[in-house]
Parts: C-alpha cells; sequence; structure tokens
C-alpha cells in the first residue's frame, strides 16, 4: 500500500494561509472597533496586526499538526480518499484516465472515471512557494504505473494452501483425512 499525504510545507502553508485569513477578519473588527472610538487608533493597529500574526502561527502549527491527516492510500485494489467512505473508493477497473490538471494555481491529479465523472484527488499536489511539492512528477508517474498495471486485473484471491511445482503432480489425500 502507498500513502500520499500533503508535504508538512503544503500542511504549513494551507494552516498559515487559513489563519491568517481568521487573524484578518479579527484584525478588520479591531480597526472597525478603533474607528468607532471604543480602541485607540493606534492600539487598534497594534491589535489588529498583532491578530494577524497570531493567526498566521496559530494556523501554521495547526496546520503541521493536523493537515496531513487527508490524502489517498493506494493499493491493488484501487485509490481510497483519507478519511475513507465506502463509497468514496476508486476501483481501478473503473478508472479510464489519470492526468495532471491546473486549477486554481495548483496543479492537482484528476481521475477520470468510466462513468463520465471526474474525481480530483486531494494529494498529490503542486504548487507556488510552500503549496510546490518536489516530488510531484515521481508521485504522478507511480500513480499511473499503478493504474496501467492493475486496470484489467481482478482483485486478488487467496491462493490455495499448497500448490504443485511445475511438472510435478499433487499428492494424493490419504484416505480418511
Amino acid at each position: 500500500m502507498v500513502t500520499l499525504r500533503p508535504t508538512r510545507a503544503q500542511a504549513l502553508g494551507r494552516g498559515a494561509y487559513l489563519g491568517g485569513l481568521i487573524g484578518l477578519a479579527v484584525g478588520g473588527a479591531l480597526l472597525l472597533l478603533a474607528a468607532g472610538g471604543v480602541l485607540t487608533r493606534l492600539e487598534g493597529w497594534y491589535a489588529a496586526l498583532g491578530t494577524l500574526v497570531i493567526g498566521v502561527g496559530i494556523g501554521g502549527l495547526a496546520g503541521v499538526t493536523f493537515g496531513r491527516e487527508e490524502g489517498v492510500d493506494i493499493d491493488d485494489l484501487g485509490i481510497h480518499p483519507i478519511p475513507r467512505t465506502r463509497e468514496s473508493s476508486l476501483r481501478w477497473q473503473h478508472v479510464d484516465d489519470l492526468r495532471a490538471e491546473r486549477r486554481g494555481g495548483r496543479i492537482h491529479v484528476a481521475v477520470y472515471l468510466n462513468s463520465g465523472q471526474i474525481a480530483r484527488l486531494r494529494a498529490p499536489y503542486d504548487g507556488k512557494l510552500l503549496a510546490g511539492d518536489p516530488a510531484f512528477e515521481r508521485k504522478l508517474f507511480m500513480l499511473r504505473n499503478l493504474w496501467e498495471t492493475h486496470r484489467y486485473t481482478r482483485a486478488p484471491r487467496a491462493l490455495p494452501a499448497e500448490r504443485p511445482e511445475p511438472g510435478q503432480h499433487a499428492k494424493p489425500e490419504p484416505p480418511g483425512a
């Protein structure tokens, strides 16, 4: 089984971005309070800047801590998004194509299904700055290779307990066994 998750830098970047947005919203509210006379103007600016910095820091820390819990697991049966649900697993026999597509400043892996639907994987992806994944091409190649290997095969079955060697005959079972 192969597990693909966002890199630490990608998790840090996503968390810092979301924390920065929250800090920006709280800072904007503090600036409105300063404009309304509740805070002095200088206190409002310092508080707004402080919430932005604290938001980016806490968001980045939360991203590194919790942001790597999504992604995909890949095995002989297909692609299984994490967190896993039964309906979301994609079996190799249902996949028509795997492509890298640019979407919103990032390059995602798109899985084209024979039903006509398109599923975009949560990881791997590549982008600018902290969203970059230096191993993206290698991961995409591995995904395509696994798809090419398993798309015409059925799910593996359990092998019999003993198989005779080529050129040998199976041993007959003793009576009463």
